[in-house]
């Protein structure tokens, strides 16, 4: 027999058979599951401030203010739209806004927007705060100054609103040429204020009805006041004696720095019929 077939083998440590094992594998796999299914620290997400909702019509109020005829002229007219959120709770808006004009009937009308576009620095939204406004120009050409031009008058304006919409009268006439469209133009909204912070410089009044209100006058042609959880941007109107500003409901007659008499305008009005109610700073 040759000496080959004497060898044999070695046998295999048996610890060199087992598979094999690290201490630390088990460990590495819920550690790879957490990196792969969480995108922050836990204590990132948790203290994420969740925005506010989106508006819905029922906290909102829409009107519209002609800033006392100061976009009337050469054949154009305009008006401010106004949104108030008349709610308790802060709510998110669409940053531009998307009026329709009906008729009497409630019929859509052939009328177009003419929308620029938004700066890429504002935000799609803005979030109205509990008692806050905000107001956007929209601007038409009122005369038939076209040859073959057709003009439209709306009776309501509708602003909408999520899956709904908020209305309020329309008093006013848009034309446009023959073949075309009437349109509007109509821009991204802005802050126009929030109860109770009207600004620093505001001087507050007690009424004799025992109303409070902040006045403030952020340039010659405008007063902010502040009443009854609302905020309401006036206009400068003529006046005989001392300063008078007027929006579609209220107007504010001051005279000097501590004197002035607030009243509600009735429809079509725009000097006070009512005395209105005196106010005093303290």
């Amino acid at each position: 027999m040759s000496a080959r077939s004497h060898l044999t083998r070695p046998a295999m440590s048996s610890h060199l058979r087992r598979p094999f094992s690290s201490p630390w594998r088990p460990a590495m796999i819920p550690l790879l599951v957490l990196s792969a299914c969480s995108s922050a620290p836990p204590a990132t997400r948790q203290t994420q401030a969740a925005a506010p909702a989106a508006c819905v019509p029922a906290q909102l109020k829409l009107s519209l203010d002609d800033g006392n005829g100061r976009f009337n002229g050469m054949s154009h007219a305009g008006t401010m739209l106004v949104v108030h959120n008349a709610s308790e709770v802060a709510c998110s808006i669409a940053a531009m806004p998307a009026p329709g004009l009906r008729g009497a009937q409630r019929q859509t009308l052939a009328i177009a927007a003419q929308v620029p576009p938004i700066p890429a620095a504002q935000p799609p939204r803005l979030t109205l705060a509990p008692g806050a406004s905000v107001e956007s120009d929209m601007r038409w050409v009122s005369g038939n100054v076209y040859d073959d031009g057709h003009c439209e008058s709306p009776a309501v304006i509708t602003l909408a609103i999520g899956a709904g919409t908020v209305s309020a009268p329309f008093h006013g006439q848009l034309c446009g040429a023959g073949g075309k469209p009437s349109t509007y133009s109509i821009g991204p909204f802005r802050v126009a204020g929030a109860t109770g912070t009207i600004g620093a410089a505001s001087i507050r009044y007690r009424c004799d009805d025992g109303r409070t209100v902040l006045a403030a006058y952020p340039d010659t042609q405008t007063a902010m006041l502040d009443f009854d959880s609302q905020t309401h941007r006036l206009h400068a109107a003529v006046s005989a004696d001392g300063a008078r500003y007027v929006d579609e409901h209220w107007q504010w007659w001051s005279k000097g720095m501590h004197d002035a008499w607030l009243a509600e305008l009735k429809p079509g009005e725009q000097i006070a019929s009512a005395a209105g109610v005196a106010c005093r700073t303290p």
